[in-house]
């Protein structure tokens, strides 16, 4: 569906692609319209790239954490977690080299009771932004490799 400008209540003529349009254009002259040229609302291509830019801010507006203080605060996680963010227990997920916005998600879901786990909502409680952000940034950073088994 595309949209039309208020002063343009009538659609525009079929153009190239979007990505040829690389500027406002100017519809070219109707019947009876005597020759009076319109402006059709158009994006540009660096228009819309700076829009996408725009609404996929939020998704990246968190707290940069710290790798160091993460490492500092995953003791209170190793229990469960382990240190590495390779689960010991099998109820526990691994959450080693895990996407850093995951897991803020994820820690702050557990902090305003979306998501529940007994443990896990009293080891959230206490945290600040600051140590999800922190947390996440250790987690995320560990790497690791898997190696497939060997082939009988």
């Amino acid at each position: 569906m595309r949209r039309r400008c208020a002063s343009n209540p009538s659609p525009p003529p079929r153009l190239p692609s979007p990505a040829l349009r690389l500027a406002p254009a100017v519809d070219p002259p109707h019947k009876g319209e005597g020759g009076s040229k319109r402006r059709v609302c158009r994006l540009s291509v660096s228009s819309a790239i700076a829009l996408t830019l725009v609404a996929l801010l939020p998704l990246t507006a968190h707290a940069a954490g710290n790798i160091a203080a993460g490492r500092s605060k995953a003791l209170q996680c190793q229990t469960c977690h382990g240190l590495d963010g390779l689960s010991k227990l099998p109820e526990a997920p691994h959450i080693a080299g895990q996407p850093e916005p995951y897991l803020v998600k994820s820690l702050n879901d557990y902090r305003k009771g979306v998501r529940t786990h007994d443990m896990m909502t009293l080891v959230v409680r206490d945290l600040t932004d600051q140590d999800v952000a922190d947390l996440a940034a250790y987690y995320a950073a560990i790497e690791f490799t898997v190696k497939p088994p060997a082939a009988r």
